[in-house]
């Protein structure tokens, strides 16, 4: 009797063991579906580019009251350096939450791109955009430091890859529009109302709202955007507005971009930036043409610029490529500020990843321009540069990671 109760008792703590076991085990491949799964539906991506590489140029600025050349080594002669985190995560019923961080930064000294528009938005980590929202089947809505609808319009139009050297960018970095006449010389060279910052609103806009249709609507892409300026007692204070409508069939392109933005030093509520844009593109075999008109205004100050853009891409072989721009600044209100620029360059794609490129422009001013040939940066603002023409050389090596 005692050894059939024992017996009785092994059998029943080995059943139970077996049933813990059981359960035991289920519960840790549950556990390890679950966060399988939610790897699945999560992604995080560190993204950027790298370029560096020789930039020589005339007339670059002054020595001994004269115009003089320089020779340096640049960060971004094509595409700016930068790095940045790109993440979804997959919430259901076709929608993701998203989010995008990005950063400028110089390979050449290590610091980062820290120099954005007025002294309220200095030493930002993400100059380049920091933007967190929803995409779904009826589009995408992201809230942040956006890329401005006008960006994505014009750079559409530019067929050779809206890069910084010689390229229509130079028309956003370049234009009067921000300049202030009171400032003279020394607010076009540095502070809140040179081109270069005037550019960096063009492109990035604080404290707003990007709405951006769904992907291949019928070959159409666009959006909208609204910036809250955040004044007290002013909804229209700081405030800014952005649009953009394009359309593709693959081989035939038109695009185009607006922007409306009040004075962005806030200190008072009146239009300042205005612009829009408009480009048509056409493939044939390897090579790709398009034209494109920007319209840069500040009604408050009277600047008036029109520039007109002709650019073409070819891609010679799959490791060859060539591309020339032709564009001509058109001054309004001071007629002997007009130029033309002219760039060609060639690209060698050593892989996927890394190019090297060459690039030779020249701007031909008149008495009164400052249209820089090289990066969009490199504008003509010394009483010794102002009214010459500039020959500008780059040379480098560019990789993706």
């Amino acid at each position: 009797m005692a050894s059939r109760s024992l017996r009785r008792r092994v059998e029943q703590n080995a059943r139970g063991i077996a049933r813990r076991a059981t359960f035991s085990a289920g519960l840790v491949g549950l556990t390890c579906a679950f966060i399988g799964t939610a790897h699945a539906q999560t992604s995080v991506t560190l993204y950027g580019v790298m370029d560096v590489g020789l930039n020589y140029r005339t007339a670059a600025g002054a020595s001994d009251g004269k115009a003089a050349s320089a020779l340096s080594l640049a960060s971004g002669n094509e595409l700016t350096s930068r790095w940045g985190l790109l993440g979804s995560e997959d919430i259901g019923d076709g929608m993701k939450i998203t989010f995008k961080l990005e950063s400028g930064f110089s390979p050449t000294t290590g610091g980062g791109n820290f120099g954005v528009p007025f002294p309220n938005d200095t030493n930002a980590l993400f100059d380049r955009g920091a933007v967190i929202g929803v995409t779904s089947a009826w589009g995408k809505v992201l809230l942040g430091r956006n890329w401005s609808p006008f960006f994505d319009g014009i750079s559409a139009g530019d067929v050779t890859g809206f890069m910084n050297f010689g390229s229509l960018a130079n028309s956003v970095f370049q234009n009067s529009s921000n300049i202030n006449p009171k400032l003279g010389l020394a607010g076009i060279v540095s502070g809140a109302n040179s081109p270069t910052n005037g550019g960096l609103l063009y492109t990035w806009v604080n404290n707003s709202v990007k709405y951006m249709l769904p992907d291949n609507t019928y070959g159409f892409s666009g959006g909208a955007l609204y910036s809250f300026g955040g004044t007290a007692g002013s909804f229209s204070n700081k405030a800014t507005r952005s649009a953009n409508l394009n359309w593709t069939n693959g081989s035939l392109g038109f695009s185009s971009g607006y922007f409306d933005a009040n004075d962005p030093t806030g200190a008072t509520s009146e239009p300042w930036l205005r612009a829009y844009s408009l480009g048509v593109s056409y493939i044939i075999g390897p090579v790709k043409t398009g034209f494109d008109f920007a319209k840069y205004r500040n009604p408050t100050t009277g600047a008036n610029q029109n520039y007109y853009y002709l650019g073409t891409a070819w891609q010679i072989t799959p490791s060859w490529r060539m591309t020339a721009d032709w564009m001509h600044l058109q001054d309004l209100q001071t007629s002997a500020a007009g130029a033309d620029l002219y760039k060609a360059g060639v690209q060698y794609f050593l892989s996927k990843r890394t190019t090297l490129y060459t690039d030779v422009a020249y701007s031909k001013n008149k008495a009164k321009g400052m249209l820089g040939a090289g990066s969009d940066t490199s504008v003509l603002t010394s009483p010794a540069t102002i009214g010459h023409n500039q020959l500008a050389i780059g040379a480098g090596i560019r990789t993706l990671f």
